[in-house]
């Protein structure tokens, strides 16, 4: 069995289509086409179904595609450790995080590891927490930094890296820009910016706020934090903003303040697959991420 036809069925899978897939490996549609009829040839088994535009795996293709993940996995991480051993500080770590780590706390650990690693790139891979976990789970990033989900694959592990409060942001002139909310009824009905609600933050705030028996009217939401607090500043309704992503010029053109009660926390935590290699620019990078974040949490 051919590995590079393990390859086009598995990228076919992951894209579930045809044509996607074709344009990942840069070939034509009709030669990945016939690359999986050669495969199924050989296997003597359809593997997959086409429901309209839809691709998905038949019984024997999710059994195929399991043994190929997991041999790909394996022959791939070897040619990183022989590339590791010939070319000492070459290659490159691949991150998946979201938004407030890409814009606020990795700038300044790329910017040291850079220093450390001139031969050394980095590629960060900007999506959600779900995108983040499915990328690491695929072997797509080397580590993923993400909100901590609720449940963790057994195929992954956890590190935790960060736990920050959220904060409540109000736009200049309301009525809570002075003082901030003293309970966290006080907040019930007003108008509100938010994030998405596919964003693992934002389920974590609309708990909290159920807890207390409180709703915020959503005057707006986006899957991107900077449009929120832009919408903030400009009066079309309060937020609730992880720390980490609130600047000193955000407390100039609004009003910030801690949540009121005992609201619950954001814990950002690093992600990576249990069974992958995990080569020594992974983990050095792993280790300045360590060290940066520690140093914020010793900040008053």
């Amino acid at each position: 069995m051919e590995l590079h036809l393990l390859r086009t069925f598995r990228e076919v899978v992951r894209a579930r289509s045809f044509t996607a897939a074709a344009k990942r490996l840069y070939l034509t549609q009709p030669a990945v086409s016939q690359q999986i009829k050669a495969l199924e040839t050989e296997i003597g088994e359809r593997l997959l179904e086409r429901t309209g535009r839809d691709v998905r795996t038949t019984p024997a293709g999710d059994v195929l595609l399991e043994a190929a993940d997991r041999a790909l996995s394996i022959l791939d991480d070897a040619a990183k450790a022989i590339r590791e051993k010939r070319d000492a500080g070459e290659g490159t770590v691949t991150v998946a995080c979201g938004d407030t780590v890409a814009l606020y706390l990795l700038p300044p650990v790329l910017a040291e590891f850079r220093a450390k690693y001139p031969k050394a790139d980095v590629s960060v891979r900007n999506h959600g927490s779900r995108e983040i976990v499915a990328m690491v789970l695929a072997g797509d990033a080397d580590l993923g930094v993400a909100t901590a989900p609720e449940a963790l694959d057994e195929a992954l592990e956890s590190a935790p890296l960060l736990e920050e409060p959220l904060l409540l942001a109000v736009p200049q002139g309301h009525r809570l820009a002075a003082s901030g909310a003293a309970t966290l009824a006080d907040l019930d009905g007003e108008a509100a910016v938010l994030l998405a609600r596919s964003t693992v933050t934002r389920q974590g705030i609309e708990a909290g706020l159920a807890t207390a028996g409180v709703r915020l009217a959503t005057a707006m939401e986006s899957g991107n934090l900077e449009v929120v607090k832009a919408y903030v500043a400009r009066g079309f309704g309060l937020s609730v903003l992880p720390a980490l992503g609130v600047t000193d010029d955000d407390r100039k053109r609004m009003a910030i303040h801690p949540m009121p009660g005992t609201f619950p926390r954001r814990r950002l935590v690093v992600l990576r697959r249990r069974d992958r290699y995990r080569s020594s620019l992974a983990r050095a990078l792993t280790a300045l991420l360590a060290a940066h974040t520690k140093s914020l949490r010793r900040k008053p």
